[in-house]
């Protein structure tokens, strides 16, 4: 048998056996489906990257208008124990805030701790001031002044700095969420419910540390949140922004000083039992 007609036998023996096994089906991966995990040069284009804060806000967002009431109610899908949790990243920053929130982004604690610290600072301050006019033998008023100052000052710090960021992150390329800017402010007011309580203590010294320690570790919040977004820009946005934000963030904590935690205590003239020059002295006879 010659080399040609062994070969031509071989040839007919495998497509015999092949005849007896199923039919086999070839996949075409230039059209397959790439969220499947088929990847192919000639296939769709990958999906582009979205940064954590961009993307949370997206996935959440997803299929509702702005102006419908679910678009909201997805950002107060949260408990009292996931602000709690939110709320003790802002004022012990150990570990990424950042992180946590853009797993689940909210506005109830962006929207009530604010809330809360004016209440606080409006009472306590009401109430040092009370005390104060109390021991000198004044009158004692409640200076409402003090909570429309409050509400116009925390509101527009936390509303407009937020916004700047977000505008300033989002023209650099750091593909911010808006949620993500302003939950940074609003969470970095947590601090200031324990301090103005402790305020109250009529030690100015005492006054001066504590809102020291409410500017460190509120401040350092931000700033680390802050270059956590910056971070994105891949450098094209300077971290000199920070300082920035770091003196914006000392100017609004010396008007808390001077207007909420500032307040002297004048006992009334001759109670330590000096003579009251406002009383006549006694006559003799």
């Amino acid at each position: 048998m010659s080399n040609g007609q062994k070969a031509n036998r071989d040839y007919n023996i495998v497509v015999d056996v092949d005849d007896d096994e199923p039919t086999l089906e070839f996949q075409d991966f230039a059209t397959s489906n790439v969220q499947q995990g088929r990847m192919n040069a000639g296939g769709p284009a990958a999906p582009p990257y979205q940064p954590p804060g961009a993307a949370g806000e997206a996935s959440q967002s997803s299929g509702h208008s702005i102006w419908q009431v679910e678009y909201w109610a997805q950002y107060f899908n949260v408990d009292s124990q996931d602000v709690v949790q939110r709320s003790y990243l802002a004022i012990v920053p150990k570990d990424s805030f950042l992180d946590v929130y853009n797993s689940n982004p909210d506005l109830w604690g962006t929207f009530w701790i604010p809330t809360s610290v004016i209440f606080a600072m409006f009472v306590t301050a009401s109430m040092s001031r009370n005390i104060s006019e109390a021991l000198a033998g004044a009158k004692r008023e409640y200076d409402f002044t003090m909570l429309t100052f409050a509400v116009f000052t925390i509101y527009t710090y936390v509303l407009a700095v937020g916004s700047f960021v977000y505008g300033v992150t989002k023209y650099f390329g750091s593909q911010p969420g808006l949620m993500e800017c302003l939950s940074v402010y609003g969470y970095a007011m947590a601090v200031w419910i324990p301090i103005s309580v402790l305020c109250v203590m009529p030690f100015n010294w005492f006054r001066w540390v504590m809102v020291a320690i409410g500017f460190a570790s509120s401040g350092f919040f931000i700033m680390r949140s802050v270059n956590q977004i910056v971070g994105r820009s891949n450098g094209r946005l300077h971290k000199a922004i920070i300082p920035l934000l770091l003196v914006a963030h000392a100017l609004l904590v010396v008007v808390f000083k001077l207007r909420f935690f500032s307040y002297a205590v004048s006992p009334t003239p001759g109670s330590d039992g000096a003579p009251n020059p406002d009383q006549p002295a006694p006559t003799t006879t």
